[in-house]
């Protein structure tokens, strides 16, 4: 299970080095995709395995699901980590998730997504003013 974050830095390559705590776990061949959210998702390859089967069992005469799954499958790009322990973001998706120098990689349990240093600030800004303001009622029960 994929938690914490870690602040990480993109070469002039597109490389990434990933945390060698999370390095065992992850193994070698990744998955990486977009995520309708504005990050982008990586996986370990076994990881990926049920969430596509899950994402492509959905029904897809739906407009709204049939966009999700472009964004998931139709990104998808299988890629390894080299020797140095790094793995190499595309342009396309660098672009995508407006990524420049620095990254932000959050563990969600069996992924983790990968975010812009904006676009982290924001999701932390929304979820603290939600909180104040509108917490969800799911939570009411939640003690921490």
């Amino acid at each position: 299970m994929f938690t914490g974050a870690s602040n990480l830095s993109i070469d002039a390559k597109g490389r990434m080095a990933i945390p060698t705590r999370y390095r065992d776990a992850l193994g070698v061949n990744l998955v990486l995709t977009a995520d309708p959210s504005g990050c982008l998702l990586l996986f370990a390859a076994d990881a990926w395995q049920p969430f596509e089967a899950r994402v492509s069992a959905l029904p897809n005469m739906n407009p709204r699901i049939k966009a999700m799954q472009r964004m998931w499958l139709g990104y998808k790009s299988d890629c390894e980590v080299d020797g140095a322990g790094r793995v190499v973001l595309t342009p396309e998706m660098r672009d995508y998730a407006k990524l420049d120098r620095k990254v932000q990689m959050i563990g969600q349990g069996d992924r983790f997504e990968l975010w812009s240093e904006r676009g982290w600030q924001d999701v932390i800004e929304l979820a603290q003013r939600a909180m104040r303001e509108d917490p969800p009622a799911e939570l009411a029960g939640l003690s921490v």
